[in-house]
């Protein structure tokens, strides 16, 4: 039986970060996981140019999962973003503008990053904090190829047993 709620938001454009995501949340024994995936559709070119979109400011494609962001209900929110030239993307920026009721709670960000990620989690962390929430851990997941459970899953149970 769980005791406690997560959200766990993530934005994925090639699948790192849902498959990390998915791997943290399978160890988190004592939650019940909520997801709230965006998620880049179609072909390499395809993602690019949402990517591209998204960048520029339209949402349109993923209003739907804009507006279900409420942490009301949550106990822990979870971040995971990719790494974009040491920031997260730009989808960072309004998935905080649109989320309902987070001031005060306490949340986990981790990046996805083939090279670097460590300067994501540190600006992730001032805008999640200038929010009113409280970052009480973070991860950096940096592989070139496949990031791999093992470590994911590690780094659930560690939230887990907190």
């Amino acid at each position: 039986m769980f005791t406690m709620k997560a959200l766990i938001v993530y934005y994925t454009m090639g699948g790192r970060t849902k498959k990390t995501a998915h791997a943290v949340a399978s160890a988190l024994t004592k939650y019940e996981v909520t997801f709230v995936p965006i998620e880049l559709p179609g072909n390499f070119f395809q993602r690019i140019q949402v990517f591209d979109d998204f960048e520029k400011g339209d949402f349109s494609l993923i209003e739907n999962e804009l507006n279900s962001l409420d942490a009301a209900s949550h106990d822990l929110v979870f971040f995971g973003m990719p790494t974009y030239g040491n920031k997260p993307p730009g989808t960072f920026h309004e998935i905080m503008k649109r989320m309902k009721n987070f001031s005060g709670k306490k949340v986990v960000i981790f990046t996805t990053a083939r090279f670097s990620g460590k300067g994501t989690l540190e600006y992730m962390k001032e805008k999640i904090e200038a929010e009113g929430a409280q970052v009480i851990n973070q991860y950096n997941f940096k592989r070139f190829f496949w990031i791999g459970k093992k470590k994911a899953m590690e780094f659930g149970k560690e939230i887990n047993d907190l």
